[in-house]
């Protein structure tokens, strides 16, 4: 048996400072490595009492116990498992990435060692954070000898002698370092136990030198690997409400055990209301990474997508690869299956959601549909699925949302979906720009969302379908034969009044044309169809970049009394001012009527005033 002084090896050396000062990011994650080393060595011998029952003979009940001893500043993480030898103790931390659990996992042949957490043989040297001196006193189980203790200050060296233990198991006994009484507080170690540890299939029970009795401070038995007909009523409500600080209940929640390639159970939930912090560019809230009841990853990044980030809950496997750390994860196949069967869990419940319950599913869009829209446009995978989500208004109903796919089907085979883009969609279903689509009896789509505009070419990628926009340029191929034949007509008839409007406006339009989609309005201002519009000008200057001012297209009804008006100024009075008055009033016109504001309010202002006092005049 080695006793005395010994060495670390040089990697280890380097390695522990490594652990102490960079791998891990909070300390309190010491306390979490220690009990799972712990539950790690009692589902150790539980499982070499299966062949060999006298090596639980008389301390049956396996457990962690953690006792604070405030007078003489030490903490001390107990359990009566397996217990190590003296050559096992200067194997096993003496040597990282050494670890007794790795070799037992290797040693067992046939698939049938129980499922471990500590396969790197890190975890034991985060005491370092907390700790400036380390013991560990040890008995193996089923060997006969007294016992051995480890002593390290973590720095060059460590002992090993002989020592007496009672019974099998190991005590590891934490000497801490100035400033780290917090982990003597009993209150302090409970909240460490449950945010880490709560479901450690032993009992950690807590207490204080000193003080009677400890008391239990994990559950035990994880929620979502507990069968749905055994949960008591409430209890998914109680626990979402626990673990996402949420006093609502929440929309929907999914349970699912999946088992395959990768073996995963998940227990995830839909919050009914967003929260206010949700659109800050650093919320990142998520999903809770488990493998063996041990939370590794508190919000993990990599199990569901940004733009489903609002999912709340908890997801366990035992097929994790994890690093040295346990903090971050490998970016491993594994990860992304279970990724991949995530997401279509969720939009599978959401799917069914929008049909069997379409009133609370148009509550969660209202506050949640900006997050399907933003996977939308930067999620090429999911695109398509990510439509068949999509709620949205039409002209055939202000009232009630459709879903976006059942709104496509009404719409003739081939043909295109006829849109416009605002703020207020009853505003929008009234605009000049939808005159002729309302005659003719056409349901227009009314995005009023403030990314809305943005994800035009996303939708039409998504639904297959060539997207129109009625708020912008019209182009030949959207018209009619008839109306094209129609707007020639008028054009050459009214030509030399489209020319003096030109030659008044100058470079605040781009030009003045007859309209085909007015009806009853004399005019409306519309965008070049390469203008990006008022979201990406948005999107532009939040990148401080300059967005391109482009100016609109005046389009006239040539049927209206106005521009007869204005056309009969042109033939007999068109040096006197008025006719000049009037095409400076029907730009200003066309601009308000197309839900903007004057382009020029004085001049409007102006104009108005002296149109009205003409008139008096007259």
């Amino acid at each position: 048996m080695p006793t005395g002084s010994q060495k670390f090896r040089t990697e280890t050396r380097r390695l522990l400072d490594i652990v102490v000062n960079s791998l891990y990011s909070q300390p309190d994650v010491f306390l979490r490595e220690l009990v799972s080393n712990a539950s790690d060595a009692l589902d150790r011998v539980r499982f070499e009492s299966l062949t060999d029952p006298e090596i639980l003979s008389g301390d049956p009940d396996l457990a962690v116990t953690i006792i604070s001893d405030p007078s003489a500043g030490t903490l001390t993480i107990s359990d009566n498992g397996i217990g190590m030898t003296a050559d096992e103790l200067s194997r096993n931390l003496g040597t990282i990435a050494g670890s007794g659990t790795s070799r037992f996992m290797e040693g067992i042949e046939g698939g049938n060692a129980p499922e471990l957490i500590g396969k790197f043989g890190v975890g034991f040297y985060s005491a370092f954070m907390v700790a400036d001196r380390v013991e560990v006193l040890s008995r193996r189980a089923g060997t006969g000898q007294a016992g051995a203790r480890w002593e390290s200050d973590g720095r060059e060296t460590f002992s090993i002698e002989e020592a007496d233990r009672p019974g099998r198991g190991t005590d590891v006994i934490l000497h801490l370092k100035d400033g780290m009484d917090e982990y003597l507080d009993r209150n302090r170690l409970e909240s460490i136990v449950k945010a880490y540890s709560d479901y450690v299939p032993h009992p950690v029970s807590i207490g204080v030198k000193g003080e009677e009795g400890t008391r239990v401070a994990n559950s035990g038995t994880p929620l979502w690997l507990t069968p749905e007909k055994e949960v008591a009523p409430g209890a998914y409500d109680d626990f979402y409400r626990h673990h996402s600080q949420d006093f609502e209940s929440p929309f929907l929640r999914l349970s699912c055990h999946v088992e395959g390639a990768v073996e995963f159970h998940a227990l995830l939930f839909v919050p009914s209301k967003r929260p206010l912090e949700a659109m800050m560019p650093d919320w990142r809230p998520g999903v809770d990474l488990y493998s063996r009841r041990i939370r590794i990853m508190e919000s993990c990044p990599d199990l569901l997508p940004p733009w489903l980030r609002f999912v709340r809950g908890v997801v366990e496997s035992p097929d994790l690869p994890l690093n040295i750390s346990r903090e971050m994860l490998q970016q491993s196949t594994v990860l992304r299956t279970m990724g991949k069967a995530l997401v279509r869990k969720v939009m599978d419940r959401l799917s069914t959601a929008s049909r069997e319950d379409p009133e609370g599913y148009a509550r969660f869009f209202e506050e949640f549909g900006d997050f399907l829209k933003e996977g939308l446009l930067v999620d090429s995978d999911y695109r398509q699925d990510i439509s068949s989500l999509l709620l949205v208004w039409t002209t055939a109903d202000l009232d009630r949302p459709v879903l976006l796919h059942d709104y496509v089907e009404r719409i003739p085979s081939g043909a295109g979906v006829p849109y416009v883009t605002g703020s207020d969609r009853k505003a929008m279903a009234g605009s000049p720009h939808l005159e002729a689509v309302r005659r003719a009896g056409t349901e227009v789509l009314l995005l009023d969302g403030r990314l809305d505009e943005l994800l035009v070419p996303s939708l039409s990628s998504a639904i297959d379908r060539k997207m129109i926009p009625l708020d912008r340029e019209e182009s030949d191929s959207d018209i009619s034969e008839d109306d094209r034949r129609r707007r020639g007509e008028a054009s050459t008839r009214l030509a030399g009044l489209l020319e003096y409007m030109k030659s008044v406006l100058g470079t605040r339009v781009r030009d003045v044309r007859i309209s085909t989609r007015l009806d009853e309005s004399p005019c409306v201002l519309v965008p070049d169809r390469n203008d990006p519009g008022e979201a990406w000008r948005g999107l532009m200057k939040a990148m401080r970049r300059d967005a391109v001012e482009m100016p609109g297209i005046l389009e006239i009804n040539p049927e209206h009394p106005l521009v007869s008006y204005m056309h009969g100024l042109y033939e007999t009075a068109r040096s006197d001012g008025r006719l000049e008055r009037c095409v400076r009033l029907v730009h200003q016109m066309g601009a308000v009527l197309a839900g903007s504001a004057p382009t020029d309010p004085s001049s409007f202002a102006a104009d108005i005033s002296a149109a009205i006092l003409a008139d008096g005049e007259a």
